[in-house]
């Protein structure tokens, strides 16, 4: 009987969650901390919000209750997905050299090297989509959830800017509007202005303009020196990439306020990828991700908004 070699790579439950959690923090908004990841949604999650107002008063004796108290809460409730994908491993033949795929793509060779590269570049085509559908995703498109812009869309409580298009000459002008509009006690708290990428590279052309290095923050390893892997300053506020963002968009949010969910220790989390030539015969790789994620936020009016007068969401 003919030697047989079995290529098949299972995970289920956590060690599929640990797998899909590297993906999802490719992300650049995740990887950014941008927004706050949190990794135990597997059903849902009640985002939790206590005001409390008044209350003080002159010492006299005896106990006068006053001020009040205001709970309210939203749900954060991820949407489940499943992606199914089939490979062709004829389609590798220009990639790999005999040593991986055989002499033909039908036969073994090294499986474990294709299909390890197989699931990373799904994996970063998925991280890739979530960090666009953060942003952008609208849950009537069924392989979408709700993203944070059509969430501020339908919340007349959020702060909005009415923008124009950034360029080089307008991007200091409409940083600090929007910058203006941030309440004053937000202003205190460590928050961070998300811009999309044109908005960024203008900026960063504007700079230029004016003979200034990069204004990058400094490295705190070494003072005075400007590091390539910090975050961009505009004054005393931070300036992060969003790639996910459309053009011409501003986000100015406190980290801890913004929330992306998912349940990476749920038992229903898969990662598969199966060598079906060596059943089939039909020379492919198939595999499936089985993973749910969402956003939310907690506090409508400590989030400025920045878009163009017409949305596109």
């Amino acid at each position: 009987m003919a030697t047989t070699l079995t290529s098949t790579s299972n995970y289920s439950g956590k060690e599929a969650g640990v797998i899909i959690g590297k993906a999802f923090k490719e992300a650049v908004t995740l990887d950014s901390g941008f927004v706050t990841l949190n990794e135990s949604v597997n059903y849902k999650l009640n985002l939790r919000k206590i005001e409390l107002t008044g209350g003080r008063r002159e010492y006299t004796c005896g106990f006068v209750p006053a001020g009040s108290i205001v709970l309210s809460e939203k749900v954060l409730e991820p949407k489940k997905f499943k992606d199914d994908f089939e490979v062709c491993l004829e389609d590798f033949r220009n990639q790999w050299n005999d040593g991986d795929l055989g002499d033909s793509a039908f036969n073994d060779g090294d499986m474990k090297v294709i299909m390890d590269a197989i699931l990373a570049e799904k994996l970063a085509q998925e991280a890739e989509a979530i960090d666009t559908m953060i942003w952008q995703g609208d849950d009537t498109d069924p392989t979408e959830f709700d993203g944070f812009l059509k969430l501020f869309a339908a919340d007349d409580d959020i702060i909005t800017v009415d923008g124009i298009a950034i360029t080089k000459d307008n991007v200091e002008a409409q940083l600090m509007r929007a910058l203006s509009e941030v309440p004053a006690g937000l202003q205190k708290k460590p928050i961070k202005v998300g811009v999309a990428s044109n908005i960024a590279i203008a900026y960063s052309f504007l700079l230029i303009s004016k003979a200034i290095t990069n204004g990058l923050a400094s490295d705190s390893n070494n003072p005075g020196k400007s590091d390539a892997a910090t975050e961009i300053k505009f004054g005393k506020f931070t300036l992060v990439e969003l790639p996910g963002l459309p053009d011409n968009h501003m986000v100015i949010a406190e980290p801890k306020n913004v929330v992306f969910g998912t349940g990476l220790k749920a038992d229903f989390n898969n990662v598969h990828v199966v060598n079906t030539n060596e059943t089939l015969l039909d020379g492919k790789v198939r595999g499936s991700l089985v993973y749910n994620a969402g956003v939310e936020y907690y506090n409508s009016e400590e989030i400025v908004w920045y878009r163009p007068a017409t949305p596109s969401v």
